[in-house]
């Protein structure tokens, strides 16, 4: 099963990157589940205590559009 921990704010990938003395290149691959050093399960637990969304294959987030009356898209809203 496909997994991947979603963390889009810069600062708080820099702050873990520093924290743990690693590469924001190796924690990109720690947060696809594509690396498992010794750290790796405390990145990701400090990744999502920081705002960031584990989604597994099947669960990824669903997008609806908000409409006004002429039909043009004001927004969309996400099942996050």
């Amino acid at each position: 099963m496909k997994q991947i921990i979603e963390l889009r704010d810069t600062k708080k990938r820099k702050m873990i990157a520093e924290t743990f003395g690693i590469s924001l290149a190796n924690l990109s691959q720690i947060l696809r589940f594509k690396r498992n050093g010794k750290n790796a399960e405390a990145v990701r637990r400090m990744a999502q205590e920081n705002g960031g969304i584990k989604y597994t294959e099947g669960n990824e987030p669903s997008k609806v559009k908000v409409l006004d009356s002429h039909g043009n898209v004001t927004r969309v809203i996400s099942n996050k």
